[in-house]
């Protein structure tokens, strides 16, 4: 379930969807898993860590498919913070026709809730995905980021990367291996800030849900 964090009194509390960050996290087949080094001098510790910057919960930035495109530092901030909204998916390649009856995006980001990969779980075949078209459907519906909570926005086998590129065609942002499990379908604050990584093609995010205000 997701980690509720402590807010000032009379506000909800944060919830925290990222996943956690260890040794044990799993990581795309081939790429660095997350390490963690740390020394001890006296009664001071100091630690380095390396991993692939696609571990757990990340971003990806446009270089990712396009070398001559921004990096992790290049994606507007208010992209990342502000109105979302939860949306529960279960079909395998998510399309327009399996989005709940009459639903339409009310918020600029949209984040999708497969319970279709365990925390902790190998990365391989079986998860959610997206079809490029219902990229196009969100981006045509004004979304501008796109969240999900599994390891890829296509499926584990798509060389071509057929979502990946649409996000990219389209100017959208979009957050992998967020944790929803837990939260329940609805409108919410988002915050998903990642590493400020100059000219990196990802970065790790520490992504937070807040559920939306009601109107006095």
């Amino acid at each position: 379930m997701a980690q509720r964090v402590g807010s000032p009194p009379g506000r909800s509390a944060w919830i925290d969807i990222s996943r956690p960050l260890g040794e044990a996290t799993p990581v795309w087949p081939g790429d660095r898993p997350f390490a963690l080094d740390t020394t001890v001098a006296g009664r001071v510790a100091s630690s380095s860590f390396s991993a692939s910057c696609h571990v757990g919960t990340h971003v990806d930035a446009p270089c990712h498919l396009d070398p001559t495109a921004g990096g992790v530092d290049t994606i507007p901030l208010e992209r990342l913070i502000g109105s979302a909204e939860v949306i529960a998916i279960t079909a395998g390649l998510a399309a327009p026709e399996h989005l709940p009856a009459g639903w339409c995006p009310a918020t600029p980001r949209v984040l999708l809730r497969s319970d279709s990969h365990p925390l902790d779980a190998p990365i391989g075949p079986g998860f959610t995905a997206l079809d490029a078209r219902l990229v196009h459907w969100l981006a045509d519906h004004g979304v501008e980021l796109v969240g999900i909570d599994t390891p890829s926005v296509d499926p584990f086998e798509a060389d071509a990367l057929p979502a990946h590129f649409a996000l990219l065609e389209r100017g959208m942002t979009w957050v992998e291996g967020l944790w929803l499990g837990g939260v329940a379908p609805g409108r919410y604050e988002l915050v998903a800030l990642p590493m400020p990584m100059v000219g990196t093609d990802a970065a790790p995010v520490r992504a937070v849900l807040r559920p939306h205000a009601s109107p006095a």
